[in-house]
């Protein structure tokens, strides 16, 4: 399957909740888009680049409300591994360019959600203010554990999880920031 026809499995860019995000580099507003981040990373972690752009967008609402946010202001602990949370956050802030990105699969927190390599724990920090997210409850869906166990048995096991990756993301473009992430 190619990649148009990947981006056609998602909803319409119509049905985005909040496509944007607003951090400043000096004196200048960036319009940062969901669609950019996307492009960005590619399809293959795409829930994890919506993740990692709605958890932006959360720790600007949270740390700054609507003052402007220096992009190289905001830096990432997590326990979380995946590579589209990574893009997500390398897109926004350029955190794993300039060093204010750092993952560790040992960190542990009891109300985290669990992945499949490392727990879904970020903390963020922003303005001064550390924030510790995880995604809302059930986010990612168990089938979406299952399927990433499951995708190297077969090709069908490897369309299931890909499958699952654009109903997370989906599940993710369709709600606000608030809506997809607990603070802890």
């Amino acid at each position: 399957m190619g990649h148009s026809d990947i981006t056609q499995l998602l909803i319409p860019k119509s049905d985005w909740v909040s496509p944007d995000l607003y951090l400043y580099e000096g004196e200048d507003r960036l319009k940062l888009s969901l669609e950019g981040a996307i492009q960005f990373s590619g399809l293959n972690s795409i829930g994890g680049v919506v993740l990692g752009f709605r958890m932006m967008q959360y720790a600007v609402q949270l740390s700054a409300g609507n003052f402007p946010l220096q992009r190289d202001g905001i830096s990432i602990y997590t326990a979380f591994p995946g590579r589209g949370v990574q893009d997500a956050f390398e897109y926004t802030c350029r955190a794993l360019r300039d060093r204010r990105y750092c993952c560790d699969t040992t960190l542990n927190h009891p109300a985290a959600q669990s992945g499949q390599r490392g727990q879904f724990l970020f903390t963020i920090r922003a303005n001064e203010q550390s924030m510790v997210m995880t995604p809302a409850n059930g986010l990612p869906r168990q089938t979406y554990f299952e399927a990433d166990r499951q995708s190297q048995n077969s090709h069908e096991a490897a369309a299931r999880w890909r499958d699952e990756k654009i109903n997370f993301a989906n599940t993710l473009l369709s709600l606000p920031p608030e809506e997809c992430l607990r603070v802890l």
